[in-house]
């Protein structure tokens, strides 16, 4: 990524962000603002990383991650996988994410060995829903409705990635987000401190803390077992959240989920994937770009279910070019299952079509596609 916004954080925690502080992103709120930037190893077994970074550094008024020297910001350098076998500007091979309906290790378990199987490389996202509390310990509030502690997500996480490791050949590179979303229900709208939904947190930053926690031990026990079996494949583990504007119209739930993530990996890893929506109306382009691009983990992949929310990012897009005089990379795009007028390949298409006329952007490193357990494709759900 060309660039990142870090908003100024106080240096204590704060179990919430007041309403009065939220509003700061608003209008002209960018002013107390700064740029920080990403220096981070680049992995060798990622085939196209010397591609992306020549890519990049075509890129007009790409700001680099710490002295010049350092080279510009791109996926590899950002320590994420680029598929290998990406052919660019065509779309790359697209990973299989999923809606999850709980965390049954066995079912994560067949849904890593199916990725395995298919050599999958890129970014998979994992969501397990919005976030919960339930009296006791942080977890999600899953598709079916469930509660899930995050200590049972962590494990199920791991069935996936230990069945990968078995199944998938020597080389590959995945980076497997534990994803969350800023959603109670399409039925049950936000705006306030909280939604009033079941199990809400009521420390929104708190929660994001647990989150990032749970990223990191998960990260820290697949680097182990990487290590103690030997394996030549690479799975890193990051974080993930399909914010939507429409499902937090007041903003501040969702912002203090990322600050909280932030502040405790304290730097640009583990990464903070954005793969919801900037439609308009909800947020200013200023709160648009605090969750796509202000925390230092931030990076973006927008979902592109349909046409307009092309023209929605590319929107965000030219807003900042314009505003801050930036040039933004976008890092991938999230697709839904199926085909159809709106299949992945098209929607990849068309976001870089945008994309190249706007920034000048030459490839898109990431494309998945989510659905559901039971979808075409996907492993089905045993129990609940």
């Amino acid at each position: 990524m060309g660039l990142h916004w870090h908003r100024v954080m106080h240096a204590k925690r704060v179990p919430e962000v007041r309403k009065s502080d939220a509003m700061v992103t608003r209008g002209t709120g960018w002013r107390r603002t700064v740029w920080r930037a990403r220096s981070l190893t680049v992995p060798l077994s990622v085939a196209l990383a010397a591609v992306v970074c020549l890519l990049a550094t075509t890129l007009p008024g790409t700001v680099a991650p710490g002295p010049a020297a350092h080279g510009p910001a791109t996926p590899a350098r950002l320590g994420l996988a680029v598929p290998a076998a990406a052919a660019y500007p065509l779309a790359p091979a697209s990973t299989r994410s999923y809606y999850e309906n709980n965390a049954n290790p066995r079912v994560l378990s067949a849904q890593g060995a199916q990725a395995g199987r298919a050599a999958a490389q890129g970014l998979v996202i994992l969501d397990f829903g919005r976030p919960a509390f339930n009296g006791v310990a942080d977890g999600t509030v899953s598709f079916r409705g469930h509660f899930v502690y995050l200590a049972w997500v962590a494990r199920g996480v791991e069935n996936y990635i230990r069945s990968y490791y078995r199944t998938a050949p020597p080389g590959t590179v995945l980076d497997v987000a534990i994803g969350t979303n800023n959603s109670c229900s399409s039925l049950e709208p936000c705006g306030a401190l909280v939604c009033g939904c079941r199990y809400e947190p009521a420390d929104y930053f708190g929660w994001g803390e647990a989150l990032a926690a749970t990223v990191e031990q998960v990260g820290a026990w697949s680097a182990a077992l990487r290590y103690g079996m030997h394996y030549t494949d690479l799975v890193r583990v990051v974080a993930a959240d399909d914010a939507e504007p429409a499902f937090d119209p007041g903003f501040t739930n969702t912002y203090n989920v990322l600050a909280g993530y932030a502040t405790t990996v304290g730097g640009a890893q583990p990464a903070m994937v954005d793969d919801g929506s900037a439609e308009p109306f909800y947020w200013s382009e200023d709160q648009l770009l605090e969750v796509a691009y202000g925390f230092r983990p931030d990076i973006p992949m927008p979902q592109v279910y349909f046409p307009h929310q092309v023209t929605e990012w590319a929107a965000l897009v030219r807003y900042a070019r314009r505003r801050y005089h930036k040039q933004l990379l976008i890092f991938g795009v999230m697709a839904e299952t199926g085909e159809g007028p709106y299949a992945p390949s098209v929607a990849y298409a068309n976001m870089l079509s945008v994309l190249a006329r706007t920034t000048h952007q030459a490839s898109i490193p990431w494309l998945s596609t989510i659905g559901a357990i039971g979808e075409a494709g996907a492993p089905a759900q045993a129990g609940t």
